[in-house]
Order: C-alpha cells, then structure tokens, then sequence
C-alpha cells in the first residue's frame, strides 16, 4: 500500500520539466484507428489514408519535444530521452527484443550441436500460407481494404513488422518443442521441470513426453493448446532468469536500451521501432522523469548515500525473489500493482527510494517517529473512507484512450468553466449530468461512494509511478483534507482535471497499535514513501534546469 500525503509541488517546480520546443500537432491527429471492420468501405479507405497523411506531422511535433538539457549544470543527451520513452511505452518491444536475441542465441548453440541451420529458416512464403485463412476472411468482409493498411491501423506494426513477430513465434516453437516431448532440447526440460506447480516438475514432464506421442502410431502429436501456452511462458521466465539482461539501471551507456548476454539494442533502433506509436504527451513524460530522477540522484550523490551500480543490482536482486517465484512476479507487482509502465522503470525509481532509506535509516527504525505518523495518518491504517462524487474532465479521448493534442490544457478550461458555474449557483449534480466525462466502462461514472484511500487513487488513475512526476495526489487531498460538505478543484491529475464533491468521512475509530510487526511494517514503508515524496518535492524546487 502507498498512500501520499504531500503538498502541491509549485508550478515553477514543474515547469522545468516541459521547457520543449513547443510543437504540438493539429486536433486533427487526435484521429485513432477505431475498427475498422465495423465502417463502410468509404470511411475505411478515409480513415487509412488519414493515418498515413497524419505521420509526418505526428513525426514533426516528436522532434520538437526531444532537445538535450541540462539538470544543475550535468548535460542530458537526447538519447537519455529517447530510451526513457522506450522503457515507459515500448515494454512490449522490450520483451519481444530480449526473446528475440535468447532465441538467437539458442539456435546458434543447436546449429553447433549438429541441427541443420535449414531447420530454422522460415521464408515470408511460409508465413503467408500460414496467414491466408485470416486474410480471405479478411478480404470477404472488407473488399476495399488493404489487409495490410489495416493491421497498421489496428496493430501499429508495418507489413515487415507484423511479419518478424509471426516469423519469430513460429521459429520459437522449433527451437525448443520440435517434434515430441522426449526431442526437446535439455534447455526445455529444465525450465519446464523447475517451473511446474508444486514443485512436482518431474511427473509434469513425464506426463508431457507421454501425451506428445500418439500411441497408436507411435508419432509425434500436438500438444493441448493450454500445455503449449504453460510451457512457453515457463521456457521464456526461465530462460530469462538464468541470463544476464542489463537496462539503462545496470549502467549501460545512453547509446544502448538493452543487453541480453552481451546483444545490445541500440536506444536509436529501438526508437524508431517505437515512435511511430509515440503520443507527445509520452515524450513529455519521458523528459519529466529523467529530468526529475537526474536531480534526485545527484542529491543522494552528493550526501553519499546513492547505490553504486552493482550494490543496486545485488539488493534488487534479493528484494525480486520474494515475488519471482510466485504468479505474481516483480514485473507483475511492478506494472499491474504499482503502476509503472515497464520492470525497468520501476528498477530506476526503485533504486532512488532504497537510497534515500539509506539515508533516514535512523529516522525510519525510530519507534517514536513511526507512531507519530501513524497517528497523524490514522484514516488510512485504520481503513477509514472518505464518501466522494467526482466530475471528470478527460485529457484522452473517452473512446479509444488516446491521449489527444493539447488535452490537458484543454480539459483544465472545461473544468474551470465548470467550477465557475457551481460558485455561481449551479447544481453539482446537473453539472456532474451534462458535462461529465468518462469512459464507457466506467461503471461509477464519478459516483465514488465511500471509499478507502488506495480505493480512491485506483479511480482516479493515480499510481506510484505517477506520485514523483505529479508533485500532488488528488486522492491524497480528498481523503484527508478537503472537508466534507465542500466542493474543490479544479485539480489536476495523471489525465484530467477534476471537481470533486466531499459529502462525509468517516472518522477514525481506533488508535494505531504499532505493537503487532506486520502494522510496525506498514508504517515504516509509508513513512518512507511519505519522506522520499515530500523530500523529492523539495529537491526539484531548488532544481535549475535549463
């Protein structure tokens, strides 16, 4: 759990981080790709070539962003920019790049072993004929559409890219289950066994070798899809573990956003894997937490207490195995639970927050301390609910989530508008009825109830990840501060904007007993959460950036 109790970080503290060059597309590239299967030919065709013309401008605006910058007179290069907007939205490219190079390097080593390198070479051909199915039906239903424009619209991958994945799922099943269970290669069988429920590997992988086999013909057979699923997934996480994968947290230079066993991806080629798919507001988040994470690192480098690269990767290395072997492993905590938008970023945060304990360790194992934060912060260790209606004013496009051009200065005029018709009289609920927005399957529609605080922070979309750069947690304030009977805003999320009306909390019942270990625990890390974000507010306001 983390909760934020912090002040509003100032907005000269903020704008150091969006000093960009002022390039800001047209409304009209908020245009997003919606299904294209459900439109008349006409608009399909319309709709293509509006992405197509679009790119260029989408391009131009990217470049007005990315411009090297200095944090306290230390230089930060483009590249630091441009592999941050990788680690933020291209976690998927990443972990199709690590797969990619450990099947690279498995199919060197069989090569070596004696299979014949042919085995492994699979021709665009193939991957058509593999295709044609989904491409006549395809083609049936949209007989104006290019098959290929419209995997573009709805994947965001180019013929070629689309292609490489297909070519590199088909070669990862005949690198590790070719054939039979028993002709697996070793490598299988040991990720297999080490990774099966229970720890009962072994029968697992009896069972496998047996149901791969036909027994009335003694011939290999497919496997059940579910089996199939399990056993990739567990030859990926294993594979992964027992290699050496480096990010920019590891010490690896700008130039380079990956290494898997010494393969490196260079930040340049995985950026244009992933620009075309960039918002500028993701470039603009980029720069914010570099810029933000450069002047916390110098702070605790100055006092002596930032992790050298390898303590950083011995100590994280121990806190990730109380989850790796778990279904919810560090990335899934990471990403699912904490809200950052890849490992590798939360690796980056991570490490700031464990030396910054470092530095209040004194602080943090003083009993006296602890309780007095408990108790000033009663309402959240003793499940208090605050009861709140929320009028939502989005900066992404309700339909489809894209972020659109200009938004949050956008959505700030709407809710200001908004603001000054309840001061002027106006009924919040009738303001709340017409100009409201949420998505569709936003079951509350800003009607929250009564709520707990991380309960509040999910429905506004507030993450750890989100804490640092916003300065302020919304939730934060409604639960604790803003009093009941009393409307506030507007007030600035991940988002939107927000007016929220604060109908009644409910008081705190009972003391914080910091006697029982697992309350102690969950004392300690709010306190440090609570230090490292007030302290983390108060570095950047001394920040100069230029």
């Amino acid at each position: 759990m983390n909760p934020l109790h912090r002040p509003l970080r100032s907005s000269a503290a903020l704008a150091f981080a969006f000093a960009f060059a002022g390039a800001v597309p047209s409304q009209e590239a908020a245009v997003v790709a919606k299904d294209v299967a459900a439109q008349d030919p006409d608009q399909k065709l319309a709709l293509l070539q509006t992405i197509d013309r679009l790119d260029a401008e989408m391009a131009a605006a990217r470049s007005g962003v990315l411009r090297p910058m200095s944090v306290n007179g230390e230089q930060v290069t483009v590249d630091q920019f441009r592999r941050e907007a990788i680690y933020l939205v291209g976690a998927k490219q990443m972990q199709a790049k690590i797969a990619e190079f450990l099947l690279q390097e498995q199919v060197e080593e069989q090569i070596q072993g004696g299979r014949d390198k042919k085995e492994f070479e699979i021709s665009e051909e193939e991957l058509i004929a593999d295709l044609k199915t989904a491409v006549e039906e395809f083609r049936r239903q949209n007989p104006n559409v290019d098959f290929w424009q419209a995997v573009r619209a709805q994947y965001g991958l180019e013929r070629e890219q689309f292609l490489a994945q297909q070519r590199q799922t088909k070669l990862f099943d005949r690198v590790f289950f070719p054939g039979a269970a028993a002709n697996w290669p070793l490598v299988t069988r040991e990720s297999i066994m080490a990774s099966a429920a229970g720890g009962d590997g072994k029968q697992f992988w009896d069972n496998l070798v047996k149901a791969s086999v036909d027994p009335a013909t003694g011939e290999p057979r497919a496997l059940p899809p579910f089996w199939m699923h399990l056993c990739r997934g567990w030859v990926t996480k294993q594979l992964q573990k027992w290699s050496d994968v480096r990010y920019a947290s590891d010490g690896i230079p700008a130039e380079v956003c990956l290494s898997v066993n010494g393969r490196n991806w260079s930040t340049a080629d995985a950026y244009r894997e992933i620009e075309s798919g960039l918002f500028v507001q993701d470039l603009e988040r980029a720069v914010g937490e570099v810029a933000i994470r450069k002047a916390l690192h110098q702070e605790l480098e100055r006092a002596g207490f930032l992790l050298d690269d390898s303590t950083f990767r011995a100590e994280f290395d121990t806190y990730r195995k109380q989850y790796d072997d778990t279904p919810f492993n560090t990335e899934i905590i990471a990403t699912a639970f904490k809200g950052y938008p890849s490992l590798e970023a939360f690796r980056q945060r991570w490490r700031l927050i464990r030396s910054y304990e470092k530095m209040i360790e004194a602080d943090m194992n003083d009993v006296a301390k602890l309780q007095a934060h408990a108790n000033a912060f009663a309402a959240f260790f003793s499940d208090g609910q605050t009861n709140v209606d929320v009028i939502q004013f989005m900066a992404r496009d309700i339909t489809t989530g894209a972020w659109v051009p200009g938004g949050l200065d956008a959505a700030r005029q709407r809710a200001e508008a908004a603001m000054k018709e309840i001061e002027g009289g106006a009924d919040f609920d009738e303001v709340m009825r017409t100009k409201a927005e949420f998505y569709a399957n936003d079951k509350e529609k800003g009607r929250l109830g009564s709520k707990s605080l991380n309960q509040i922070r999910q429905a506004l979309r507030e993450s750890e990840f989100t804490d640092v750069l916003m300065g302020f947690s919304v939730a934060s304030h409604l639960f604790y501060d803003a009093k009941p009977g009393t409307v506030a805003g507007p007030l600035r999320g991940p988002d939107a904007y927000y007016i929220a009306r604060i109908n009644s909390r409910v008081p705190v019942r009972a003391n914080v007993d910091l006697s029982q270990e697992r309350t102690k625990e969950l004392a300690r890390q709010d306190y440090v959460n609570w230090r490292f974000l007030k302290w983390s507010n108060e570095v950047v306001a001394r920040t100069t950036i230029q």
